[in-house]
């Protein structure tokens, strides 16, 4: 798929007034030991050129694919690129390779757009190097890009050059060299001694007239994706044709660039993780380093670093330029200061990156980790992974923001623990548009819309049919604390099976150490342990010590190497979960009770299975509510305390009700029976009493108290049933006789139906029962003990902040 790039103007990029020289011939060399010495390279060229003419007889490699590094020529790359690419034939290439004083590794550099391309070439003297101006041989169109470039090998014949394919042609220097070597562009820098001669061999001038004399000039913004001839030679004499095609006019070296599309411009996933902080005094780490004291999680502690990773293609060149000003390429392994970042994000058109608060809450602005302040962050380059290098790209493919999250840098004390943030990578772009340079560009970087609102942001090398792409993650910030599992209301820890345990958001590679002090036995005992973390933040600290009872102390401090954090007492304990658990023991379980009279009867005993002291609450309730009491006992592991209840009154109907008595989860339940009280006649709603129990009076005769205290007799002297009313007589009809009592059945009912005997001494009256009590147990767990097993669950005690 082809995409369209603006070109720059014919006099957009006008050389400099020092070009006016340029057809001045190369200066003479007048020392003899110089030109011993060249002549000694050249004799030697030529006995290596003819050891390739018979290389190339027996059918060995061409000279121009001589690798340099040492790789067989067979392994060059070929040129079937599918569409992205066009075919090489004999024409493209001007004939056989030429014999020049140069050759180069390959005959093939491939590169992404807007990326670096790295090449190697053998050169003995300064030497210039044509780059474009080539004619394709499938279109038969020449290509319109030329430049020369000025070799200076220095003290090497070896030069690896790089050529930055998104700043060529914009006036900044794209091209560089490694070593002592020197790499220099003649459309950026003047190059004496460069001619341009037509066919006829009359001169055009220098390469700032190459444009206006034959258009076969004006460099493309930034470098499309084309195949771009390389020719080497000595000679600083080039020939154009009548179509605009451009050769040296001597023998050359030669290769070719190929600038390809990426099929993926961004990674599908952006990878985050966090690390521990950095000391004061420590270089920049490798991302490999970080890794390994690290933790993918997206819970940042406060203090820690946090680690954020993208990859993407065609950012390379600008970033590279960015970072080295017009140098080399950024390559994998190296790493700089945020600044390049932020630089970037500034400068270059389509690219952002945005870090912005999801969860402000009410009433506050979100902050937005703007590009301004990454200059405190950290960037480290690493080679691509989802995303194909192509074989000649030397530059990074991924690279990896390092944020401290302290309050000691400008990004780090804009993150607050509790707080969420989205982080999201984009290449810019709209359908239907394209990267445009502005009219005046002063710089690589000066697209269209910096000077013009209207005109949307655009990733350089989006075709018109493509959109933007991005990708993003979340991370939030936590507290940094220790929490323990087990401990008081005081904060005194319990042991759990010989260690303290709990959970904290430091990172496994967090060194810290316990010290534990015992005091309690025969001669004092001291043990050291490593507090170990596993991945989910549990931690764990072995007491290493022997012979301490359930119930003694220990004295526990946690160190790193900076010194003490926390100190605490250590609780010794068989169960660390159930430290003070009381229990119910010696509970009465079924007693009777006289109606109004308090619950005496019952009692119980509350123990302490566990190491220390409890208060908790103890619950009585009966008869489903209708009684209830509630207080709170404190209980020592050695003092066993009896609680009764000679204040609760038995304030219920006469029957059997069910009662459940509490403590800290465990349960007893029972059953209490309530029985009239036999001193208490009741009275119904017509006046007419009858005594809750009835006794025989020392005549035999039946005597039953009744409220007003009087006693009813009959006109012969004999004695009658007592009336319940205070009249027990009356001048009714009845002839002073007792009236009889009424029953709910008939009305009325003989005093002597109550027994035979007259009420004499030897045949008392019978006692009838209460025909509304129930004769049997109600059907439920009468007597039986439940017992449910507690968990101590305070609270929960942290070291807030960096330490407490």
């Amino acid at each position: 798929m082809s995409r369209t790039l603006s070109r720059s103007p014919t006099n957009a990029h006008s050389p400099s007034a020092a070009q006016s020289t340029e057809t001045a011939t190369a200066p003479g060399r007048s020392d003899r030991r110089r030109r011993a010495r060249r002549l000694a390279r050249r004799v030697a060229w030529l006995l290596c050129a003819a050891l390739v003419a018979s290389l190339l007889v027996a059918g060995a490699p061409s000279v121009g694919a001589v690798p340099a590094d040492g790789a067989p020529a067979s392994d060059a790359p070929g040129i079937d690129r599918g569409a992205t690419s066009a075919a090489i034939d004999a024409d493209a290439l001007g004939g056989a390779p030429a014999q020049a004083n140069a050759s180069f590794s390959r005959e093939i550099y491939e590169t992404t757009a807007g990326a670096p391309v790295e090449f190697t070439v053998l050169v003995e003297e300064e030497t210039y190097l044509l780059v474009g101006g080539n004619r394709l041989s499938d279109s038969g169109a020449s290509v319109g890009f030329t430049d020369v470039i000025r070799l200076d090998p220095g003290g090497e014949s070896r030069m690896d050059v790089t050529l930055n394919t998104r700043v060529a042609g914009t006036g900044a220097e794209y091209v560089s060299a490694s070593g002592d070597g020197e790499a220099t562009s003649c459309s950026v820098s003047s190059c004496p001694g460069l001619s341009f001669n037509d066919e006829n061999g009359d001169n055009f001038g220098g390469l700032s007239d190459l444009s206006t004399a034959t258009g076969a000039g004006g460099l493309s913004r930034p470098l499309a994706t084309e195949r771009y001839r390389l020719a080497a030679v000595e000679n600083a004499t080039f020939t154009v044709t009548g179509d605009g095609v451009v050769s040296p006019a001597a023998s050359a070296a030669r290769s070719n660039v190929l600038v390809v599309e990426s099929e993926r411009y961004l990674g599908e996933e952006v990878d985050l993780f966090t690390t521990m902080p950095a000391e004061s005094d420590e270089s920049i780490e490798s991302l490999g380093a970080l890794r390994s004291d690290g933790l993918e999680r997206s819970a940042v502690t406060k203090g820690d670093r946090l680690v954020i990773g993208f990859e993407a293609a065609g950012i390379w060149g600008a970033l590279s330029h960015v970072a080295n000003d017009g140098g080399g390429p950024v390559t994998a392994g190296g790493n700089a200061s945020g600044e390049v970042l932020r630089d970037l994000l500034a400068e270059e058109e389509g690219i952002d990156l945005r870090i912005e608060h999801t969860n402000p809450g009410r009433n506050r602005e979100p902050t937005r980790i703007d590009p301004s302040v990454l200059e405190d962050a950290t960037v480290l380059f690493e080679s691509p992974e989802e995303i194909e290098a192509a074989s000649a790209d030397p530059s990074a493919g991924r690279f990896y923001l390092v944020i401290d999250t302290s309050d000691d840098n400008a990004i780090g004390e804009r993150l607050d623990p509790g707080e969420e943030y989205r982080v999201t990578f984009e290449l810019a772009g709209e359908r239907g548009e394209r990267y445009r340079f502005a009219d005046d560009p002063d710089g690589p970087f000066d697209a269209a819309s910096v000077e013009d609102d209207s005109t949307p942001e655009q990733f350089p090398y989006f075709a018109t049919d493509e959109a933007g792409v991005s990708v993003e993650t979340t991370f939030s910030i936590q507290e940094r604390y220790i929490e323990y599992d087990h401990h008081t209301d005081d904060g005194e820890l319990f042991a759990d099976g010989g260690e303290i345990t709990g959970t904290t958001t430091l990172l496994p590679a967090t060194e810290l150490n316990a010290e534990f002090t015992y005091d309690g036995g025969d001669r004092p005992q001291l043990s050291e342990s490593t507090v170990s973390i596993d991945d989910d933040g549990n931690f764990s600290a072995d007491l290493g010590l022997s012979g301490a009872p359930p119930g003694d102390r220990v004295l526990f401090e946690l160190r790193d190497d900076s010194g003490l954090r926390d100190s605490r007492t250590v609780i010794i304990t068989a169960d660390a979960a159930d430290p003070h658990h009381l229990r119910l023991t010696n509970t009465t379980t079924n007693f009777t009770v006289t109606r109004e009279e308090s619950l005496s009867s019952l009692s119980t005993t509350i123990r302490n299975v566990g190491a220390v002291e409890d208060r908790r609450k103890l619950s009585l309730d009966v008869a489903d509510g209708e009684i209830v009491e509630e207080r709170y006992v404190t209980v020592g592991p050695d003092a066993p305390r009896n609680e009764t209840f000679d204040g609760v009154d038995a304030d219920l109907e006469p029957g059997t009700y069910p009662y459940t008595l509490a403590i800290d989860g465990d349960r007893i339940n029972g059953t209490v029976i309530v029985e009239d009280d036999p001193a208490v006649t009741r009275i119904d709603s017509d006046g007419n009493g009858t005594s809750e129990a009835s006794e025989p009076d020392g005549n035999g005769s039946v005597s039953d108290s009744n409220p007003g205290g009087e006693e009813s007799t009959t006109d012969n002297g004999s004695d009658s049933a007592e009336n319940s009313t205070s009249s027990a007589t009356s001048d009714g009809p009845n002839n002073g006789t007792e009236p009889a009592e009424t029953n709910a059945t008939d009305g009325t009912e003989s005093v002597d139906d109550a027994g035979s005997g007259n009420g004499s001494e030897n045949n008392p009256p019978s006692q009838t029962p209460p025909t509304d009590e129930p004769t049997t147990f109600l059907p439920f767990g009468i007597g039986t003990r439940e017992t449910l097993v507690g968990t101590v669950v305070v609270g929960a005690i942290h070291i807030l902040g960096h330490w407490v």
